[in-house]
């Protein structure tokens, strides 16, 4: 259900799906010389449709906006219609079968509407299709992508992309052979990826005085290299990621880009505050990869569950996988920002022999938030 009645109006798809059914209207409304019994049959055909896509096995999905659209263009073909015949000459077709029609109409339509409401589940959203980038998301992104890379990057194109709820979307910018994602409105959350390539500035952003790329000498070989060439990175273009922060190293087996991935992190006790900065460093000293997050220091609430509690909360959600569980690595405390506020969750995993149990069990009130089984397929390499 989209909330925006009017977006399909804006749309080319919608815009289709209103022309569509103007000839229906218009020649029904021909034939029968019964305006009504027609602007009936032109909400009641675009609702079968719908209704068919929601419960059918074909694929497809039930969505408001293109009943909307069907329904205005039957609505706007009969009304064309009422215009027409007054010019026409024909004899209407008789009052009874017209209001037989209409209480025929009437009576699918509540039929139709019972069965959704008792089958389908019903999901609100606020757009169904992403609007384009706004001048003030363009200037956003273009500056943060300015700021971390000091201009080498033209921007080509925007895209946006929303949640479907409030007015959450993600503002994505493409450059080159990469691209920059934002989150927003909040700006919160900001993301790049560049593939690698020979030639500059196609290609990951060599560090200025830290690395030549091509030659072999200047390329990483360990971990420590990797650092220093992401703490010269860091000291040019992002120095506020790094204050009062513990470096971190290492060498993922994500299936991305060979590399290391090098991350600061700010504690409170044990509490591992929200991510701030992440930088990923290829074979050839060059950043691939940034994860930035600028977000304040949040004020948390007091952990009052204990790692014990928070297992035993963990093990009741996975009754019948309890007595299958093989190893549990040690906890992670970690603020989490979920319903609007800061919270401080345990994040649990336990691993079985046919994949993983995750979960994150709040460590103040002690509930647990998105418990799921991850199969052992999506963790191994094997296709």
């Amino acid at each position: 259900m989209n909330w925006d009645i009017f977006e399909p109006f804006r749309h080319t798809q919608g815009q289709w799906n209103f022309c569509l059914l103007v000839p229906f209207g218009l020649l029904g409304v021909v034939a029968t010389r019964r305006p009504g019994l027609v602007a009936g049959f032109s909400l009641l055909l675009p609702a079968a449709i719908e209704t068919t896509q929601a419960l059918a096995p074909i694929g497809r999905a039930c969505d408001t906006s293109d009943f909307v659209a069907n329904g205005a263009g039957g609505l706007a073909g009969t009304a064309l219609g009422a215009l027409v015949i007054v010019f026409l000459r024909g004899t209407p077709l008789p009052r009874g079968t017209a209001r037989k029609g209409l209480i025929a109409t009437g009576i699918a339509t509540a039929l139709m509407g019972a069965v959704l409401y008792a089958s389908a589940d019903l999901v609100v959203m606020n757009h169904t299709v992403a609007p384009p980038a706004t001048s003030a998301q363009k200037a956003a992104i273009d500056q943060r992508l300015r700021d971390a890379f000091g201009g080498a990057y033209r921007v080509t194109g925007y895209s946006v992309t929303t949640t479907g709820f409030e007015d959450a979307a993600t503002v994505t910018a493409y450059f080159g052979n990469g691209m920059a994602e934002l989150s927003w409105p909040d700006q919160w959350d900001f993301t790049v990826q560049i593939m690698s390539a020979t030639d500059e500035p196609s290609g990951a952003f060599s560090v200025p005085g830290a690395a030549a790329g091509a030659a072999a000498a200047k390329r990483p070989v360990g971990d420590k290299e990797a650092v220093l060439i992401a703490r010269a990175y860091a000291d040019r273009f992002a120095p506020w990621g790094t204050r009062n922060a513990k470096v971190e190293v290492a060498r993922p087996d994500d299936g991305g880009l060979p590399g290391w991935v090098v991350s600061w992190r700010r504690y409170e006790g044990e509490v591992v505050l929200p991510h701030r900065f992440d930088v990923r460093i290829d074979e050839e000293g060059r950043v691939s990869e940034l994860t930035e997050r600028k977000v304040a220091d949040p004020q948390l609430p007091p952990v009052r569950v204990t790692e014990g509690e928070a297992w035993k909360t963990f093990a009741k959600s996975f009754p019948e996988r309890a007595d299958a569980i093989e190893e549990k690595p040690d906890p992670t405390l970690s603020a989490q920002f979920r319903d609007g506020e800061w919270r401080v969750d345990w994040l649990l995993v336990a691993t079985t022999s046919t994949g993983s149990l995750e979960a994150a069990v709040d460590a103040t009130d002690g509930s647990i938030h998105d418990p799921a089984e991850i199969p052992l397929a999506r963790n191994s390499e094997v296709p």
